[in-house]
């Protein structure tokens, strides 16, 4: 069965608007998400499916090959207002460009400078696979304009900057260099340049979600069969704006915790309709169940994780000590207290036991007592015993700095599942489990201890479900003290691999769309 995706891959800003950065100043965020998950699954299983990329995306052709995304089929808006065809990325040699005579190339680890004169230069920047995105022009110190380059080899765009350094201008370009479309950013107006203007119903737009919706509605008419579904990121931005010109077809909004991590009246207005929702959360999942009862709603409800499990290694079983695994993130305060205070409890009972904090967050950003308290039970296993000969202290400098309780920075995908694989046991006592997590520990073979029941651990067989803090302790002796129950877990998380591979997530989505399964 076709399908059509639609991402929600957008910045802070106006949706449509440019993502690219230079790779120095990209925060350190997570890109991965539901939607790259799943279309990966219709990839690996040879389903078809194209993707329809709203946003102005110089970089995309880079940004799917990072996520196994490039052969994938999809259909750019921008490509096709600015008529880019698809290619191969293709890396321009900023040398190669028709720079003054006597330009000097001054090389920083961030850029590079072109001094085209005694006032003006450029810079140069590049994005993480080494490809020039931007060259900026300066006068008297002063930024003037941005080229912006697509990762085809494209001049994709110009934007200009008023004298206190503001952009007010966007021209957006064709393949053959011609101006296309001028953004007047200060008003919002597009106006279409003349010798284009047969291409649009209007010459001049009040603004450029007009002219996009404009764009869109004439490609599913002439290319997009009503009878296939569409599978859009929920994402109040767009929603209403895709509503509005889809009300024909099929829609299926895809509710992401990572993306949606609160379901406002107005997002939830802004999805109603729709036929279809899917959810990867528990707590997510009643709150549409209860919209739609209240709202007499005709939309059927699926949960699923959109993330696939695939078999990992599990190393635990080589190591001498055995490290245990607390996710840290979006706990309170005073559970991450008690529970942090209880496995130190265990490891200083238990011989050779490591303590492995997980978070996505960067170290600096954590609450200072933790970091504190982590310094502090390091300090205390590494202190030396005095004794009279002083044999202690000179063995003592022969020894490295043990860290019994480390705190592992993992803010991406690959990041956590390297960490996993070492791990005996993973703790994760959130109200609601880290989903991305809990599929990475059945496809490590790890078991898990939770506080809440899930579709992913099966209480003293795969996981422990405890119900406060202080049974926690107990829960670790389970798996722990017992060789026998964490090889039933391991080879009981070996088989659910199969339960939530990618295969079994697109048939049952598959299933669902076409009515055999009613969730709702």
């Amino acid at each position: 069965m076709m399908k059509y995706f639609v991402p929600a891959w957008y910045n802070q800003g106006s949706w449509w608007e440019d993502k690219t950065k230079p790779y120095y100043s990209k925060r350190l965020v997570k890109e991965f998400d539901d939607m790259i998950s799943l279309m990966n699954m219709h990839v690996k299983n040879d389903e078809t499916f194209e993707m329809l990329i709203l946003n102005y995306s110089p970089d995309l052709r880079t940004f799917l090959h990072r996520f196994d995304l490039f052969e994938a089929r999809y259909w750019s808006l921008f490509d096709d207002i600015q008529g880019f065809e698809s290619r191969t990325p293709l890396p321009l040699d900023f040398k190669s460009l028709n720079w003054p005579e006597g330009t000097e190339f001054v090389y920083t680890p961030y850029l590079v400078r072109c001094v085209t004169g005694a006032t003006t230069y450029s810079n140069v920047y590049f994005n993480q696979d080494g490809y020039m995105v931007w060259i900026e022009a300066f006068e008297h110190g002063q930024r003037v304009q941005r080229s912006i380059f697509d990762d085809r080899g494209y001049l994709s765009s110009i934007l200009y900057f008023d004298g206190q350094g503001v952009p007010f201008r966007q021209k957006y370009m064709t393949i053959d260099g011609d101006c296309i479309l001028t953004s007047e950013l200060v008003d919002g107006t597009v106006h279409v340049s003349e010798q284009y203007q047969h291409r649009f119903n209007q010459t001049v737009y009040n603004s450029m979600e007009d002219l996009l919706q404009e764009r869109v509605a004439l490609y599913m008419k002439q290319e997009v069969s009503v009878d296939y579904p569409i599978i859009i990121a929920a994402d109040e931005r767009h929603n209403y704006f895709l509503s509005e010109i889809l009300s024909d077809y099929q829609l299926c909004y895809s509710i992401f915790k990572q993306r949606n991590s609160e379901l406002t009246s107005s997002l939830l207005q802004s999805i109603s309709n729709s036929q279809y929702w899917l959810v990867d959360m528990l707590d997510n999942e009643e709150t549409l169940q209860q919209y739609k009862v209240e709202q007499q709603l005709d939309v059927e409800i699926m949960r699923i994780t959109p993330f696939d499990a695939q078999v990992l290694p599990n190393k635990s079983s080589q190591y001498y000590e055995t490290y245990i695994g607390l996710w840290i993130d979006g706990i309170a305060h005073d559970t991450l207290q008690q529970s942090l205070q209880q496995v130190i409890s265990y490891m200083e009972r238990v011989e050779n036991t490591r303590i492995i904090l997980l978070t996505e967050e960067d170290k600096k950003l954590l609450p200072q007592w933790l970091t504190e308290q982590v310094q502090a039970v390091n300090d205390k296993y590494n202190t030396i015993n005095e004794d009279e000969d002083g044999i202690n202290l000179l063995l003592a400098e022969e020894e490295e700095y043990v860290e019994v309780i480390e705190i592992k920075h993992v803010p991406f995908e690959q990041d956590l599942r390297a960490a996993l694989m070492n791990l005996r046991v993973v703790i994760d006592l959130n109200r609601e489990p880290d989903l991305f997590l809990q599929i990475s520990c059945i496809s490590a073979g790890i078991p898990q201890i939770n506080l809440r029941k899930t579709d992913y651990v099966v209480d003293e067989i795969n996981g422990r479900v405890i119900e406060r803090v202080d049974q926690l302790v107990e829960a670790l002796q389970y798996f722990l003290n017992h060789l026998k129950n964490w090889n039933y877990s391991f080879a009981y998380a070996i088989k659910l691999v199969e339960t939530f591979a990618s295969k079994e997530i697109v048939g049952r989505l598959n299933r669902w769309i076409e009515g055999e399964v009613s969730e709702a």
